[in-house]
């Protein structure tokens, strides 16, 4: 117990409590809750299109999987930019989603991003609660740029090797390059950076390009392209609307 009668958030005794909530009806109601006006239009915009995408051509077991995927995935990135717990749940599942249709797709590093994204940014959200979104929000420094190059470039080159010399993707410069975006605004967000949102814009570019290309090809459906495109819009309410963006907006004025 700490001084002020509280259990610490790295307690265990918190971390169960954390996955207990998990199972409760208030933990669901308080996600969902104190958005932001556009972070709500844009949820019901974004669920219309990724259906409408999903079953505009007829239903499949595929379809359906990208559909669900595409849309707790797209939920969770506005409970990012809300900044609540549930975004650790929605991510998670969404994860397992994706990496079924990027498996199926053949696009491997987008796999690999996934997993890091539930290691790194939905699991420790599952176990430490609101205490882990709470943490201190830090503006750009030397330290957040050691970590954006040291990631990029350490993930780029893994995943690219991966692409070419394992797994042997179709895609493997563009897969490579947009997971590895990925893995570097999930560091800068680990690190609670503000200036996470600009590399989360960057990877949903490559990432709507990349899924592109898949339904050009004849890979995949169309749903995880409107998905990540919806991704994008987020992203850009992340970098004007959220709360990080408050944050800077609250340094420049002081």
């Amino acid at each position: 117990m700490t001084e002020s009668g509280q259990t610490h958030w790295l307690s265990w005794a918190n971390i169960k409590q954390n996955v207990h909530d998990i199972f409760t009806w208030q933990y669901y109601r308080e996600g969902f809750s104190g958005w932001s006006k556009k972070s709500y239009i844009w949820l019901l915009v974004g669920l219309s299109v990724i259906i409408g995408t999903g079953f505009m051509h007829g239903f499949s077991t595929m379809t359906l999987i990208s559909v669900l995927g595409g849309a707790i995935g797209f939920t969770c990135t506005l409970a990012i930019t809300n900044n609540k717990r549930l975004n650790g749940v929605l991510g998670f599942v969404s994860a397992i989603l994706i990496s079924y249709v990027a498996w199926h797709a053949n696009n491997n590093a987008d796999i690999f991003m996934q997993v890091g994204y539930v290691l790194a940014l939905d699991i420790p959200v599952i176990l430490f609660g609101s205490a882990w979104n709470a943490r201190k929000i830090r503006k750009m420094d030397r330290t957040g740029w050691l970590i954006l190059l040291g990631t990029f470039i350490v993930m780029y080159s893994f995943l690219f090797w991966i692409d070419t010399q394992v797994f042997i993707s179709p895609r493997p410069f563009i897969d490579a390059f947009s997971a590895a975006i990925g893995f570097t605004g999930a560091a800068l967000m680990l690190g609670k950076y503000s200036s996470q949102y600009v590399m989360w814009s960057i990877q949903g570019i490559t990432s709507v390009l990349l899924w592109f290309i898949t339904a050009q090809q004849g890979d995949a459906n169309w749903v995880l392209f409107a998905t990540y495109l919806l991704y994008l819009g987020n992203d850009v309410l992340g970098l004007f609307f959220s709360p990080w963006r408050m944050f800077n907006k609250s340094k420049q004025s002081s």
